[in-house]
């Protein structure tokens, strides 16, 4: 072969590699060589507030009639997922543009009165709170929200993360066993939410073991899903912010965690399970939304967001 025969098929090359690389950014999700009916797992990780995008994500998908075989999730993601296993999206969009700071929690008592006592009293007051929240707000929120009759009767197969305190090990729930206690403990951040007692057991949330549960839930479809999409609601350029508060730097070095163990999770499912395709779908932009702040327009703006990258992913596996 001559060279300038080499310099050309180089040049086909480096031309056909630019066209993946553009094709594969302007899709949120990625290349997908699958058709749009493969069975699919859709894997969410929550993150407060933030799991609006989910949601938007979610109900979109559905809406366009993609095959969610199996939804798995962890933190605020079970209860988008125990939604989505409910089966009523109508239901799920709604809840989310009600939800209030309010509906999702309150200070307990003896947080409020402890800034009204000397120094160590109030470090006292706290410890012994054993958690800054109330969940009674939580509970009736999941309570009035879900039927577990539909649930456990659901086409979709359901995934929930919980983390047991007292073994340091995770606990995993389907549409069988799941109840409202053990959706208030996924949710339950330790130190914020107090643990749940589940048949005798000390649950909290999923998050610390499984941010994202897409090893779980390939390991429990088996050869039944042939797509994941894992959804973060963080997006890929998103800089945490210098922490002033105390709460704040907490919020970063949790979310930090989160994204990389995330990220992680993603690529070792990919090695693990060659067969299926493992997506990472993130926000196109930054959602300016913390997980604690339960505003009702940051959340409208993340539902739009997700429905608008869910809409932009299947645009794109669509058109091959």
């Amino acid at each position: 072969m001559t060279p300038r025969a080499i310099t050309a098929r180089c040049s086909v090359v480096l031309l056909l590699l630019s066209i993946t690389l553009d094709s594969a950014l302007a899709s949120p999700c990625g290349l997908s060589a699958r058709p749009l009916d493969a069975p699919t797992a859709l894997v969410l990780s929550g993150g407060g507030a933030k799991g609006a995008y989910e949601a938007g994500v979610a109900a979109l998908f559905l809406e366009r009639g993609l095959p969610i075989r199996l939804v798995a999730g962890s933190s605020a993601g079970a209860l988008n997922a125990a939604m989505i296993a409910d089966g009523r999206l109508d239901r799920l969009d709604a809840l989310w543009r009600g939800l209030t700071r309010d509906r999702v929690y309150s200070l307990r008592a003896p947080v409020f009165f402890a800034g009204l006592l000397p120094g160590w009293l109030t470090l006292l007051t706290l410890d012994r709170a054993g958690s800054l929240f109330d969940p009674a707000p939580l509970r009736e929120l999941v309570s009035t929200s879900l039927d577990l009759d539909r649930i456990r009767a659901s086409p979709v197969r359901l995934l929930v993360v919980t983390t047991d305190l007292a073994r340091r090990e995770q606990r995993l729930f389907d549409n069988r066993s799941v109840t409202r206690e053990v959706l208030l403990a996924a949710a339950a951040v330790p130190g914020a939410f107090p643990a749940v007692d589940v048949d005798g057991a000390l649950l909290v949330d999923g998050g610390l073991t499984g941010r994202a549960p897409v090893l779980e839930a390939l390991a429990t479809a088996g050869a039944a899903i042939e797509r994941v999409i894992v959804v973060m609601s963080y997006a890929p350029d998103e800089q945490g912010a210098a922490p002033t508060t105390m709460r704040r730097a907490v919020e970063e070095a949790f979310e930090m965690s989160m994204i990389h163990q995330i990220q992680r999770d993603v690529e070792l499912a990919r090695l693990k399970f060659p067969a299926v395709e493992v997506h990472l779908l993130q926000p196109s932009a930054p959602l300016q939304l913390r997980p604690l702040d339960f505003d009702p327009a940051g959340i409208a703006r993340a539902l739009e967001r997700g429905r608008a990258d869910a809409r932009a992913c299947l645009r794109e596996w669509e058109t091959r």
